[in-house]
C-alpha cells in the first residue's frame, strides 16, 4: 500500500514532458528508524537491510511498479551504457540488488527507472527529447574533479547521436556554497577549479561547477534547472552527510514511459 507521506520533488522543465517520469524523494515516508528515519535507500548505510529493501519497493509502488536501476556507486567516473537492444535486464528488478558498479547511467528504454542515491552529492538528469535518451549522474566533489557531468554528456553524443543544445538537465538538492567547506582543498581539488571557491572563504560552489561543466560541452543555460535546495541546511528533508554524519541515502529516479 502506498505510504502517503512519500513526497516527491521536480523539476519544472521535465514535469512539462508527458512522457517523462522523475522525482526527487524526500526522506520522509519509509520504514527505517531512528537517525535513517525514515525513506533510507542506501544498503551501504548501515541501516538495516529489511527497512531498505521495504523502502526501495515503497519508492517502486510511488513510480507505478516498473523495473528500477540501483548503482553500486564509488565515487568513480564510470557511466553505463543500456540499450535495448543488446542488454540482457533479467538482473535490475530486485530491489535488494545493485545491478551495476557505476556512477552515471543513459538508456534510451522507456518504462526503465534509472536511480542515484545521495546525501549531499548531486544527481544530475538529463534528457534529450529529440533522440529521446535519459541519464541519471551520480557527481559528489570526487565527481566533478572527474568532471563525470561532461563526461556523461560526451558518452551521449557518442553512443547515441545527440546533440548537447537539446538536453535538458536538473541538478537536485545537494550541498550547497554556504556549506560546502573544503579546509584541504588544496589537496583535493585541482587548481583550476579553484576559481569556484568564496573568495574570503574555503567554501566551493558546486552548484555553479555544475553547470559550467554542462554547457562547457554545449548544453544551453536555459535548458539547464538547479533546485538550489542545501541538503546540509534542510536535513528535515533529506538526507546529509555533512549535517548528519551517520544517515541515509534518499533517491533521484528519472525514466520514459
Amino acid at each position: 500500500m502506498e505510504n502517503d507521506e512519500i513526497k516527491v520533488y521536480e523539476f519544472e522543465h521535465l514535469k512539462k514532458v508527458p512522457h517523462v517520469v522523475h522525482g526527487i524523494f524526500t526522506r520522509t515516508g519509509g520504514t527505517s528508524r531512528g537517525v535513517y528515519d525514515s525513506l533510507n535507500i542506501g544498503m551501504e548505510s548501515g541501516d538495516e537491510k529489511a527497512s531498505i529493501s521495504n523502502n526501495r519497493k515503497l519508492i517502486i509502488r510511488k513510480m507505478g511498479m516498473k523495473p528500477l536501476v540501483f548503482l553500486n556507486q564509488i565515487h568513480g567516473a564510470e557511466i553505463k551504457v543500456l540499450k535495448k537492444d543488446d542488454n540482457d535486464l533479467s538482473q535490475v528488478f530486485e530491489p535488494g540488488k545493485e545491478t551495476y558498479t557505476a556512477d552515471a547511467i543513459i538508456t534510451d528504454m522507456k518504462g526503465l527507472f534509472l536511480v542515484i542515491q545521495v546525501a549531499d552529492c548531486q544527481s544530475v538528469m538529463l534528457y534529450d527529447p529529440d533522440k529521446e535518451i535519459i541519464a541519471n549522474i551520480h557527481s559528489g566533489w570526487r565527481g566533478s574533479v572527474l568532471n563525470i557531468i561532461g563526461q556523461c554528456v560526451g558518452k551521449m553524443v557518442l553512443e547515441f547521436g545527440c546533440l548537447p543544445e537539446n538536453i535538458l538537465a536538473g541538478i537536485s538538492p545537494s550541498l550547497g556554497p554556504c556549506c560546502s567547506e573544503f579546509i584541504n582543498y588544496k589537496n583535493e581539488i585541482p587548481g583550476y577549479l579553484w576559481k569556484y571557491k568564496h573568495k574570503d572563504k574555503d567554501f566551493f560552489d558546486f552548484w555553479a561547477m555544475s553547470r559550467d561543466q554542462l554547457m562547457e560541452k554545449g548544453v544551453k543555460n536555459e535548458n539547464i534547472q538547479n533546485m538550489e535546495i542545501c541538503t546540509k541546511c534542510h536535513t528535515d528533508v533529506f538526507y546529509s552527510y555533512r549535517g548528519e554524519k551517520t544517515t541515509g541515502r534518499f533517491a533521484c529516479v528519472i525514466s520514459m514511459i
